[in-house]
């Protein structure tokens, strides 16, 4: 891991992450704060969380355009700038309490989010171009640490802003400032983050499905349809875990004799502890599991945990299941990105990348909010139990694709 850690090139890029990830969550808990302060706060605030995810459905757009740039390391240093400039404009606009600025400042906020998945497009065809194959798995995983830990950090400290200043426009321009430093961070170790265009001929943007599957199922041996669905049940029943399991530690905290905050607090950073170590730890055996072997070990462990919520609601038992549960999510996603870079070609990295990020975020909002309103109208029980069948569905699904990728081997 010192290795890894003295790259230049991962210290640039994560240093901007770092900084960027702070001003992000910064202002998303702001952003919810000012909608709740109106009078038809109820709409407001799902306007908001709708805000939050639509970008995130032209990813494969925006890493289309990544993939097509030429000055790929100068632009990434311009979508910080660009960042920075609109919430300057935010700031201007955001104390002035009226229904039409509230729009114009999600607006911005849109803007900002766009922005910066193009810039993220750009950060993964750089990791391609910069990082060893051998270590582009733990690279990653440092820079997926990096934002666990710094997304609570700039909740806390937008929560903090506005509680000692009452001042949106100041969490409007300390989000700004966070933007301006990732920029000259990144324009400080320029030379470190440049890559060379390649002058491929243009794919068709057609083709991208066609390229993305064959890429896929190089890197994962699994069908394009069966890793997609997969990968998108499974981000529905761990995105879900959070949301409910706030809501049942109202039950249980009184029951253990515990204050709520504290348990929340504790269960926190448990899924931090669990992600983290999972990122930036590498030779362990969970790395030398194949892709599916670990989707399927994410999806039993996330599962269990919906188990001991049902069955044994502790706080050890709970905490432990958490624990490991997310140190293995901790490894999934880096090792799919690393895998998935080894076996695309520069010039689509971005395409193939934005299309899987696409179609996993269309559904799994959705059906993670399912979940936790199942919760709501019908109890814990029916939540915890939906849950997981739908990680015994992906556990057999994943088990499925490897059995008929034997027996295609066989049959070769």
């Amino acid at each position: 891991m010192t290795t890894i850690l003295k790259n230049r090139t991962l210290q640039t890029l994560v240093g901007a992450n770092f900084l960027a990830t702070l001003g992000i969550s910064l202002f998303n808990i702001i952003l919810l704060t000012y909608a709740k302060s109106f009078a038809q706060s109820q709409w407001l605030v799902s306007v908001v969380s709708v805000a939050e995810v639509c970008p995130f459905m032209f990813n494969i757009v925006m890493g289309r355009l990544a993939d097509q740039t030429r000055a790929k390391a100068r632009l990434q240093i311009v979508t910080k700038f660009i960042q920075a400039g609109l919430y300057l404009i935010l700031a201007q606009l955001i104390n002035q309490h009226t229904v039409g600025i509230f729009y114009l400042v999600v607006l911005c906020n849109v803007m900002s989010t766009l922005c910066g998945n193009y810039g993220s497009s750009l950060f993964n065809i750089t990791m391609q171009n910069r990082i060893a194959a051998a270590d582009r798995q733990q690279a990653y995983g440092i820079n997926q640490s990096v934002g666990t830990i710094m997304s609570p950090v700039g909740q806390a400290l937008g929560v903090f802003v506005l509680a000692v200043t009452h001042d949106y426009a100041l969490a409007g321009y300390v989000n700004a400032t966070t933007f301006l430093l990732a920029a000259l961070w990144l324009l400080a170790g320029y030379r470190q983050i440049t890559v060379p265009f390649m002058t491929t001929k243009k794919a068709p943007f057609r083709s991208v499905w066609r390229t993305a599957s064959q890429v896929i199922y190089a890197a994962t041996a699994m069908p394009t349809v069966s890793f997609l669905g997969i990968i998108m049940l499974l981000n529905v029943v761990s995105m879900s875990l959070d949301g409910v399991l706030n809501l049942y530690l109202l039950r249980l905290t009184p029951k253990w004799g515990l204050p709520y905050a504290t348990v929340v607090l504790v269960v926190n950073i448990v899924f931090v502890i669990g992600n983290v170590l999972g990122g930036i730890t590498k030779r362990t055996w969970a790395d030398r599991l194949t892709l599916r072997q670990l989707t399927f070990l994410t999806t039993l462990m996330t599962g269990m945990t919906y188990v001991m919520l049902l069955v044994w609601p502790t706080l050890p038992g709970i905490v432990l299941a958490i624990l490991v549960a997310m140190f293995f999510t901790g490894k999934l996603d880096p090792k799919m990105y690393a895998l998935i870079t080894m076996k695309v070609t520069p010039n689509m990295t971005g395409s193939v990348l934005g299309l899987i990020s696409t179609v996993v975020t269309i559904a799994a909002p959705a059906g993670s909010t399912s979940i936790v309103l199942l919760y709501n109208l019908a109890g814990p029980a029916w939540a915890f139990s939906v849950a997981i069948v739908l990680a015994l569905i992906v556990s057999g699904w994943t088990l499925l694709t490897g059995r008929l990728h034997k027996q295609i081997v066989h049959v070769e």
